[in-house]
């Protein structure tokens, strides 16, 4: 009877200690709407860049003067407008569903346009910018991709 005692104690001291050293939320930590918004203007911007940098270096790439590269600078003008339309609706409505993934859906478009035309490096670095934030967005919104 003692032993059965002794066993209990020692599971109730064992869990106890368990739960103190387990953090006070299981859920992982939300942004704030403020941090969310500041990625999404930072994605904004650097999607700006992005699209500069990719036209200027498309226009010396194999694609150069073909459809190929009108398609091209067409889906990251998309991308662009899609990361503008996706902070002005945030800003109004603190939501992200409907816009993020069709935001990551036309950066998957530009990654396979990106892995079949070599580009320079400072492209290439502006774009990883972009799937940084996109990164940071998808965990915030629960939407795997980046």
């Amino acid at each position: 009877m003692k032993t059965a005692w002794k066993y209990r104690a020692a599971a109730l001291a064992a869990l106890m200690i368990a739960l103190l050293l387990v953090p006070a939320s299981f859920a992982q930590d939300r942004m704030s709407d403020h941090d969310i918004e500041n990625v999404m203007k930072n994605l904004k911007e650097d999607s700006k860049r992005f699209q500069s940098a990719f036209n200027s270096s498309i226009g010396h790439s194999t694609i150069r003067k073909t459809s190929q590269e009108k398609d091209a600078k067409g889906t990251v003008q998309t991308f662009r407008n899609q990361t503008e339309h996706m902070l002005d609706v945030f800003q109004d409505k603190h939501k992200a569903d409907d816009t993020l993934p069709l935001v990551m859906a036309t950066a998957k478009q530009v990654d396979g346009i990106l892995g079949t035309v070599q580009l320079n490096g400072a492209t290439m670095s502006t774009w990883a910018k972009c799937k940084s934030e996109l990164h940071i967005l998808g965990v915030q919104f629960n939407l795997p991709g980046y």
